[in-house]
């Protein structure tokens, strides 16, 4: 499909501060990744490491030292980019005492929250959460939830769920087929039939520039009309980020 190169794109999920997660490994491969990431018409990235109960369990303190450590790395190596810092939020009882406790880690000191939902059940409760997470002044954001094994085949399931509650937010890792043909499918059909409301390239490496996001992009230009490309990149969130 053709139409105008884009650029000024807004990235709300990756994993690019160093050594806290499943994501970058050193501050080197971080300002690589800013870097690439500049190149391929990003301007604003939102850094989001893991947070839940087992394995992540570290505080905002952390998140905060280690971002203003990336940003000034990069920085010095002359990027461009604005980065922002949040968490993608593991369903459980870390997510549950931070919500009841009004201390969530929000994205870039936005009310958006990043929540990532179970991938092989969906809970009953689930929508009086999403309300509860409204209610406490927040509003969530689903991270990839074309993961989750009850909306591969029901997607309208998925559409009924977010309404009025959350938002979608659909990975490049999915869309690029890195977890099987059956998530690929469904990450494009809420991407093309109009479902999500953002995309993320959820990127944990240097690595992946070339692999996923670079490819993805090219794909979303060839797929998807420009104003509907515009909007999962930049329109929606920078609406997110500039809204009170």
């Amino acid at each position: 499909m053709e139409h105008p190169k884009l650029s000024g794109f807004i990235d709300l999920h990756l994993h690019v501060l160093p050594g806290i997660d499943d994501g970058s490994r050193s501050i080197e491969a971080s300002v690589e990744m800013m870097q690439g990431l500049q190149a391929l018409g990003y301007s604003h990235l939102v850094a989001t490491p893991h947070a839940d109960d087992q394995r992540h369990t570290y505080g905002v303190d952390r998140i905060e030292r280690l971002h203003a450590e990336t940003a000034r790395a990069a920085t010095a190596a002359g990027v461009g980019l604005t980065l922002g810092y949040g968490a993608e939020y593991a369903y459980g009882p870390r997510f549950h005492d931070d919500l009841q406790r009004r201390a969530m880690i929000t994205l870039a000191g936005t009310r958006y929250v990043l929540l990532e939902l179970p991938e092989a059940f969906m809970p009953a409760t689930m929508p009086s959460v999403l309300f509860e997470v409204g209610r406490a002044g927040y509003y969530p954001i689903l991270a990839h939830p074309e993961r989750c094994a009850p909306f591969h085949d029901d997607v309208a399931r998925l559409e009924a769920l977010a309404s009025g509650r959350a938002l979608i937010q659909v990975s490049f890792r999915s869309l690029a087929g890195t977890f099987g043909r059956t998530i690929k499918r469904t990450a494009w059909t809420l991407v093309e039939q109009g479902y999500a409301d953002l995309v993320a390239t959820d990127c944990h490496s240097p690595r992946e520039l070339g692999k996923i996001v670079r490819p993805v992009l090219e794909e979303l230009r060839e797929r998807l009309p420009a104003p509907k490309l515009a909007r999962l990149l930049t329109g929606t969130p920078n609406r997110l980020l500039t809204t009170a």
